[in-house]
């Protein structure tokens, strides 16, 4: 979710891997959104990464991105898949997707909603036994969404299989302001990531350069229906961001404030 500069050394500072599968979803084309992105596909092709990437951006980007690699005359190891942002469905993989909302900000700007797909539903060994299937490669793939056939009888998931469990949502609002559009397009995201750049006393800046306040961000996610709310992009106007936090946790409680090295576990829903 965007690529600030110095992107690729968080990358090994917290182990997390180059060249696993990965998505970039880049909201607009400022600076301190972008300007890390070259030097972390740099880094992956240096490690000898093969797997393609996926690159999801306004089309800028894509002509920014092939510019400066052919007058750097940088190559890569690996293909990039370019997806052109948009407002709807961009991406799906084996057990995400990925939505986008157009945001409201000075140039071009999206929100992203990161959704995994339903899970399957709880085993059930007892009716798997009562149905005569063997334990063992059976009832993985049973567990796995396959069907298996047992004395000629097939057998499907849904025969052992308890109902469908949702999966985690994760939203990112880029830079933006607070819309009711967007309070619609998160709406009930386990955690959600929001632009927060300014206490609301500053509110008259928060306007002209097409920011949040905390408050903003609090007020949006309490009317969404969020389970956590994270503030991030703070303004370096603010040597602390202890006031931004205590502004947000007076609409919205279960609030935190971004910082580099973050680590938060996102639980599934229970129902």
């Amino acid at each position: 979710m965007d690529c600030g500069e110095g992107a690729q050394r968080q990358f090994v500072r917290h182990g997390l891997g180059l060249n696993r599968e990965m998505v970039i979803a880049i909201s607009h084309l400022h600076g301190d959104h972008v300007n890390g992105l070259l030097g972390l596909l740099q880094t992956m092709s240096m490690t000898q990464r093969l797997r393609k990437i996926t690159i999801i951006a306004p089309s800028d980007l894509f002509r920014w991105l092939r510019f400066t690699m052919k007058i750097l005359h940088i190559g890569l190891t690996f293909d990039i898949n370019f997806i052109k942002a948009k407002s709807g469905l961009l991406f799906e993989g084996r057990d995400y997707r990925i939505t986008a909302q157009r945001a409201d900000h000075a140039i071009e700007s999206y929100a992203y909603l990161f959704e995994e797909l339903p899970r399957p539903g709880i085993f059930n060994p007892n009716k798997a036994k009562r149905l005569g299937i063997p334990m063992g490669e059976k009832w993985s793939r049973l567990q796995h969404g396959k069907r298996v056939v047992v004395a000629g009888k097939t057998f499907r998931p849904i025969d052992v299989l308890g109902p469908k469990r949702p999966g985690r949502k994760v939203g990112y609002s880029g830079d933006t302001r607070p819309s009711q559009r967007l309070a619609r397009f998160f709406r009930g995201a386990d955690i959600l990531v929001f632009d927060s750049t300014f206490l609301s006393k500053d509110m008259e800046k928060a306007l002209e350069r097409m920011h949040s306040t905390a408050l903003e961000a609090a007020r949006l996610a309490k009317a969404a229906g969020v389970n956590r709310l994270v503030l991030t992009h703070f303004s370096a106007r603010y040597r602390s961001v202890v006031r931004l936090l205590r502004e947000a946790k007076a609409i919205f409680e279960d609030t935190v404030a971004a910082h580099d090295g973050l680590e938060i576990e996102v639980a599934y829903p229970e129902s």
